[in-house]
């Protein structure tokens, strides 16, 4: 049984859009309480986005959730177990006794004394996830099987075996949010980012379900993401914030507002874009401007002083930790080993890597290569042989309505079309060039011949022309 026992407290962090560093948030604080001794679980309630269980990849048997069911496994095997009729053959039916806690994963840690944290994952991360997320009926859950008791009744037993029980919601509005945000929490904390539609919409829902639990019911908004390079904009986003929320924070009294606002705000930092490490093994202790110094603070103001600071790690063991968050290049997906890989293996793995990728595509780029130019000179030829049929079409049509004496313009005419011709489909120069005076050579016979009165009739004069010029 934990110190809190029954009252257990039940912490749904939510933003109104993704990209604000929530589940890091959550993450981080969970941390911090486990390392003061408190029995702490974390919920995946994002079903159709899951990851918060890649914050705790390092310390999980299962790092992938290939085989280990969560939540959504939870609620189909209950609705499973509620349409099963009584009179069903024993081994139909699943053990009416299931609760959320038979879906739970402890970490590989050691937190001293008692302190511990636990991860209900969203479910099974396999093929068929998408789709037991995408086909529960939450509507029919509710509504004729009585969802909502089952739920709390979860709540309420969970409360008993934890100190806090923190719930990473989806965003938006949506059914399953709700739940996250009105049902079930004691409290909620509310991460944005400093633009118009996080604020607007985050407020909002805030607003909504402090309508419905009412003024006790305690709500810390947090900026996140936060950075010093527009000074200007950060001061009047600031301003924004805390007159939209303040009229929301009935638990913290008016004068140590300014404290609150200034405490809670969470740095933006670039390390944090590419790997999901939680702060609380990458920043410094006792660092004020840091997000696990945030975190701190707004732990502070969520236990109500009982906890203020995370207990710190061996610099050593922090260093182990972050590296092992990090991915190899050679098998995306795997964590890194603590140990480093030697220089010598990992350039032979390069080597080897590169070779099989472009081995197969240097040789279907050489058959590309050769396929295109037989297209071409195909295309080419027959383009050649067109084009010179058309030449010899036009020179017989011409020749058989001329008279003799202007027949040697007419030969000169084609000629020099056909000259034009060769060069316009890029005929070797060398060539061309002995082409060209082939044809002169065939041209002053044709001049001779057609000076006397036995020169050629049209239609040999128009087949002598095309076979000089096919040449």
């Amino acid at each position: 049984m934990s110190a809190l026992g029954p009252s257990g407290r039940v912490i749904t962090f939510y933003s109104y859009k993704g990209g604000t560093g929530r589940s890091m948030a959550l993450v981080t604080l969970a941390w911090v309480l486990a390392s003061n001794g408190k029995s702490v679980l974390a919920v995946d309630w994002d079903l159709e986005a899951p990851g918060l269980h890649r914050y705790f990849r390092p310390f999980l048997v299962d790092p992938e959730l290939r085989d280990t069911p969560g939540l959504v496994d939870y609620v189909w095997d209950v609705a499973k177990e509620r349409l099963t009729p009584a009179s069903a053959p024993s081994d139909t039916r699943r053990d009416t006794a299931r609760t959320l806690d038979d879906y739970v994963v402890g970490l590989d840690w050691d937190f001293g004394e008692r302190g511990s944290i636990a991860l209900l994952p969203a479910g099974r991360q396999d093929e068929n996830y998408p789709q037991r997320v995408n086909t529960f009926d939450w509507d029919n859950f509710y509504e004729r099987l009585g969802g909502g008791r089952i739920l709390q009744a979860a709540r309420d037993d969970l409360r008993k075996s934890y100190d806090y029980i923190l719930i990473d919601s989806r965003t938006g509005v949506s059914d399953t949010s709700s739940i996250c945000t009105v049902q079930l929490p004691d409290m909620l904390v509310v991460c944005f980012t400093l633009n118009h539609q996080s604020i607007r919409g985050a407020s909002a829902v805030a607003r909504s379900v402090q309508a419905q639990r009412g003024d006790d019911f305690r709500i810390y908004p947090v900026p996140t993401r936060l950075e010093n390079a527009e000074t200007d904009k950060l001061k009047s986003w600031l301003n924004v914030a805390t007159t939209v929320f303040n009229p929301l924070l009935h638990h913290v009294p008016p004068q140590k507002r300014d404290t609150y606002w200034s405490g809670v705000r969470i740095p933006y930092r670039t390390f944090y874009a590419f790997e999901e490490v939680s702060p609380a093994f990458k920043d410094e202790p006792h660092a004020f401007d840091s997000i696990l110094a945030s975190i701190e603070r707004l732990a502070s103001w969520i236990t109500r002083g009982d906890v203020d600071t995370m207990q710190t790690i061996d610099e050593a063991r922090r260093e182990e930790i972050v590296k092992a968050y990090a991915y190899t290049d050679a098998e995306p997906g795997t964590p890194r080993a603590v140990e480093e890989v030697p220089l010598s293996q990992r350039l032979r793995r390069e080597l080897e890597f590169r070779l099989q990728l472009k081995v197969p595509v240097a040789f279907a780029g050489f058959v590309g290569i050769v396929l295109l130019a037989l297209f071409m000179w195909t295309l080419q030829s027959e383009r050649r042989d067109a084009q010179t049929q058309l030449v010899q079409q036009k020179a017989a049509l011409e020749l058989a309505n001329a008279d003799k004496d202007k027949r040697v313009a007419i030969f000169d005419t084609y000629l020099s079309a056909y000259c034009d011709l060769k060069i316009g489909i890029g005929e070797d120069r060398d060539k061309l060039a002995r082409c060209m005076s082939d044809i002169e050579r065939a041209l002053r016979g044709v001049r001779m011949k057609s000076g006397k009165s036995d020169a050629p009739d049209a239609r040999q004069a128009a087949k002598y022309v095309g076979e000089q010029t096919s040449k």
